[in-house]
């Protein structure tokens, strides 16, 4: 389950198909649960966590490696229009999100930098990322971070275009009318999609390892580097109270949306747990290495 970048004579951006029906199955398990009830054809959304069920990895609920089966996990909803309507922007923004990440490694060349040279480099993204020797760790990290930024940037720029290039057609109306209303809307939006994707992909048992062997930061890092460029940089050019409200609610929605969906206990602090100072002299060095690779 993972997306790659390679760099070679040709740049060739790859999802591999586990990937892409955990993506599916996400956005599947979304348009059915009841989670987002404005739309129509919705069941009342019900929470009924479990302590078996909340032990296990999001990834293991969501049927981690197998094929979506696009007849079966869509019959309860595939015949309401807007339940699909919302089916494919929840798939469309994960999607563009990966891709468009990949996309970053490119844009900063940093297959090539990495390597120090013209010889083909491969960036892969993977669920669980793996550990890496400690020198070349902060620098992985930092990639990332980056890579997450261009990618949120353009996935929003993307969305928001679509919706003013076909604002005559009735999909777009009901999206306007019911979630993607303004600019502060869609970033939210695609916040929340983001921040359920880290939570989905991160490595389970990263608190029990070095935070200087992973290649990947864990996904509280990630939410709250890509809510730095929001609320710090700005490079959307949204406004700040924008950008404030994005953010509380990406990281409060999307606990709360991936808690009904898989029936587990919300982590409320998942983002509060990196908030310390050992974590945060963390957060400085991937920082002090970001100027390197941008």
């Amino acid at each position: 389950m993972q997306a790659v970048a390679i760099q070679d004579e040709m740049d060739v951006i790859a999802i591999h198909a586990g990937m892409f029906w955990l993506l599916c199955r996400l956005a599947a398990t979304a348009a059915e649960s009841g989670v987002f009830p404005a739309f129509e054809g919705s069941v009342e959304a019900r929470w009924m966590p479990t302590a078996e069920r909340s032990v296990q990895t999001p990834r293991t609920l969501l049927g981690e490696g197998v094929p979506f089966d696009w007849k079966f996990e869509t019959a309860s909803w595939i015949t309401h229009p807007e339940r699909q309507m919302l089916f494919l922007v929840i798939l469309s923004v994960l999607f563009r999100f990966v891709t468009y990440h990949e996309a970053g490694h490119l844009w900063y060349d940093h297959g090539r930098r990495r390597s120090g040279g013209d010889r083909a480099s491969i960036f892969i993204d993977r669920t669980e990322p793996s550990e890496v020797a400690s020198p070349g760790a902060i620098a992985s990290q930092a990639r990332e971070i980056i890579a997450d930024s261009f990618a949120l940037e353009r996935t929003i720029k993307v969305l928001e275009r679509e919706l003013s290039l076909k604002a005559e057609l009735e999909m777009t109306k009901i999206l306007r009318a019911k979630l993607l209303a303004d600019e502060k809307a869609i970033t939210g939006f695609v916040l929340t999609m983001v921040f359920l994707y880290f939570r989905v992909s991160d490595r389970s048992n990263w608190h029990a390892v070095s935070l200087d062997t992973l290649s990947h930061p864990p996904a509280p890092f990630r939410a709250k580097a890509v809510a730095a460029a929001l609320l710090e940089h700005r490079h959307l050019s949204i406004s700040e109270e924008a950008a404030g409200s994005a953010v509380r609610s990406a990281a409060a929605g999307s606990e709360a949306i991936l808690s009904v969906m898989l029936g587990i206990y919300p982590n409320l602090r998942w983002l509060d747990d990196v908030s310390t100072s050992e974590f945060d002299k963390h957060f400085n060095k991937i920082y002090d290495e970001i100027p390197q690779w941008c």
